[in-house]
């Protein structure tokens, strides 16, 4: 099934996640817990263990990093999977061997796949075709080369990334030349052999922006073409919107991460700027949300606080700003998770940031899951008090947007807007949201009249079901009426509020 408005994607690095104990002697010494940049053991078989906790959690659709036999380097291995040596085979780090299938074979992500989706789950499988990893035997032509990669697969070495966004090299990474029809072919017959055997929902690719326009043709002809209800999530890692549309107008890609709504949210509830950035006043057309006309589709963005990519994990910037202040990086952290799941788009969770995970930037990003603040029935232990806020903050919201179709597929009018206070109204059919939220630390000294009834860019309709309405609170606290089509609000600091009409 294809990825859509109604899900959740969790995304997790494998290895990092869970793992069962794998009976190989010579896969288990090189896994070593301590040093960030080896394998630290987590595998498809500690995700199965844990479904039961993705359904708790309440999230649709997991996203699992590559799945590729690595190179392996002396002191730092390819437990991340983006560097690939076989890419038609399963790194054996990541299954237990059970005997039936080859060394390697997709039967194993298929079974893991088959798990999730009895679950209710989706998957989407990281897929890279951008580079190798380092020291392929294929830039040489040396021994070791389980693959038909030849060094005429290759661009010139030692490009930078200045010099070509597409044939430049990535981290040092050999990047692979997509203009060869050879290579695309390799790669296209590679994803189809992945979506054919295992039964994936979707394809996050990586590294979109470096690769070449040549394969995105092919890869609309020969993949779309064949499984066009399996959908193309692509990284491209700009914050700019005019750079970002474009991969969406011209490559077909059907979902795009919204790195410049993250950035937005990072500057407006971490860095307190103003809530103007989302939505400007009087429609000036400066909100980075009233750019939303520059997508094909909007609503197809995928939303994110944060990933293994960014600088830091969000709590982390959180922490920084407020000077290590828990109280304070908590109440931000469970508005910010109010706003990406009242918005717009797919919201996407990094594994533990619902625990307000904290890690700088790449590989202290990439810590191990904390399963110790859990108990036996996947609640937060009494002895972490702010990660049991944000925890059961992040299920009720999951809850409140999967219950409410307003959020997932509403359309979006903004109601008041200043420099603290952001309220907007979401609507389809019968289903009407108004959510509010307030950045200042400080609480609201009086309360503000937000005029419902004479707003230009709302149908009668909803002002007519909204005119004296009374309406109640989804994440608690107190209720609110609205009087000859005004509603008077008053929030605290730091606060959001999520709004909907009492049942008649």
């Amino acid at each position: 099934m294809a990825i859509n408005r109604k899900d959740v994607i969790y995304f997790v690095l494998t290895d990092r996640f869970h793992g069962v104990e794998n009976p190989r002697p010579e896969l288990r010494e090189k896994i070593d817990k301590s040093n960030p940049q080896c394998y630290h053991g987590g595998n498809f078989d500690g995700i199965v263990e844990k479904i039961p906790y993705l359904k708790k959690l309440g999230i649709t659709a997991l996203w699992i990093t590559p799945v590729y036999r690595q190179i392996d380097l002396e002191h730092s291995h390819g437990y991340h999977g983006y560097w690939a040596l076989d890419f038609n085979a399963v790194n054996p780090f990541l299954y237990i061997d059970n005997g039936r299938y080859p060394e390697g074979s997709k039967c194993y992500l298929k079974d893991l796949v088959d798990r999730l989706h009895a679950s209710g789950i989706k998957v989407i499988l990281d897929i890279v075709v951008n580079h190798t990893g380092y020291r392929h035997p294929g830039i040489n032509g040396s021994s070791g080369n389980p693959t038909p990669i030849g060094p005429s697969w290759f661009n010139r070495m030692n490009i930078s990334l200045e010099s070509s966004v597409t044939e430049g090299q990535l981290s040092g990474l050999p990047d692979m030349d997509l203009d060869s029809p050879d290579v695309c072919d390799y790669h296209a017959q590679s994803i189809l052999s992945w979506i054919r055997e295992t039964g994936i929902d979707g394809i996050r690719m990586d590294t979109v922006r470096h690769v070449e326009r040549n394969f995105w043709t092919y890869f609309k002809t020969q993949v779309k073409g064949q499984f066009p209800e399996v959908t193309l999530l692509g990284e491209v890692l700009v914050f700019d919107i005019d750079a970002l549309s474009q991969y969406q107008k011209f490559d077909a890609i059907d979902q795009l991460f919204d790195f410049p709504l993250q950035q937005a949210m990072t500057n407006v509830f971490v860095y307190d700027h103003a809530m103007t950035d989302f939505v400007s006043p009087y429609n000036l057309g400066t909100g980075i949300l009233e750019r939303d006309l520059s997508y094909t589709n909007h609503n197809q963005l995928v939303t994110l606080l944060d990933n293994h990519d960014l600088s830091a994990r969000f709590m982390t910037s959180i922490l920084d700003a407020q000077m290590g202040d828990y109280r304070k990086a908590t109440d931000v952290m469970k508005l910010s998770l109010t706003f990406l799941f009242a918005i717009r788009g797919i919201p996407q969770i990094y594994y533990g940031t619902e625990l307000g995970l904290e890690g700088r930037s790449d590989p202290d990003n990439r810590r191990d899951f904390p399963w110790g603040k859990l108990d036996k029935d996947y609640e937060v232990k009494e002895a972490y008090p702010f990660e049991k806020e944000i925890y059961d903050h992040t299920r009720n919201m999951i809850r409140i947007r999967r219950t409410n179709d307003a959020l997932s597929a509403g359309h979006f009018v903004c109601l008041y807007v200043d420099y603290f206070l952001l309220v907007f109204l979401r609507y389809i059919g019968e289903n009407i949201i108004i959510a509010g939220f307030h950045n200042g630390w400080l609480d609201m000294p009086s309360d503000i009249a937000v005029d419902i009834g004479n707003n230009p860019n709302l149908p009668r309709r909803i002002k007519e079901k909204l005119a004296d309405a009374h309406l109640v609170s989804l994440l608690g606290g107190p209720s609110y009426s609205i009087r000859e089509g005004r509603l008077s609000l008053l929030l605290g600091g730091k606060s959001g509020v999520i709004l909907t009409p009492a049942e008649e």
